[in-house]
């Protein structure tokens, strides 16, 4: 890659990083896996591997799978740890319409919880359309997961965060 390749990753890096970093660190509630190593590790493999992005599909979603992929690989390697946050949760950021404003930071807390209680693909999907706000195209691009059964799991996903919330004691009505 030539000087002009360095300016735009770059500017890749740029536009990506907070959006990456809000993503990975929701997905990551609960372990031990710092963020910041994993987007490190992550933007370093898109560096080396710039010349296999084919442009098919966005940036982020090509970003986000590498990150994702680096953070199944670490929960692999450390199977045997035990799961304990270097970050208590309330450090999380979480967007999410029904728990805003300064009333409900209880809850935003028990939803960050609930949230990292998921199965990973489970997690994965609430965290990609909720948080993030991505398509279930962008999902499927991201999970390999068709957009119907993304859908299913996503319903199946809220069933499963409403029932851990009344189980913490947050009213939904």
């Amino acid at each position: 890659m030539g000087n002009t390749g360095k300016n735009d990753f770059d500017k890749i890096v740029e536009e990506n990083y907070p959006r990456l970093h809000r993503s990975i660190s929701a997905y990551l509630t609960g372990s031990s896996v710092d963020p910041d190593d994993i987007l490190q590790e992550t933007f370093l493999k898109a560096w080396k591997n710039i010349g296999g992005f084919k442009g098919g599909s966005g940036i982020y979603t090509w970003l986000y799978s590498i990150a994702r992929n680096l953070c199944i690989d670490e929960f692999r390697k450390r199977k045997y740890e035990k799961q304990i946050s270097s970050k208590p949760v309330e450090e999380f950021e979480l967007a999410w319409d029904q728990f805003t404003g300064q009333d409900n930071r209880e809850e935003i807390l028990l939803l960050r919880k609930a949230i990292s209680e998921l199965p990973e693909l489970l997690k994965t999907i609430v965290i990609l359309k909720s948080i993030d706000g991505l398509t279930y195209p962008e999902i499927e691009e991201i999970t390999g997961v068709n957009q119907q059964t993304l859908k299913n799991r996503m319903f199946r996903a809220r069933k499963e965060l409403a029932e851990l919330l009344k189980n913490m004691g947050v009213d939904l009505s």
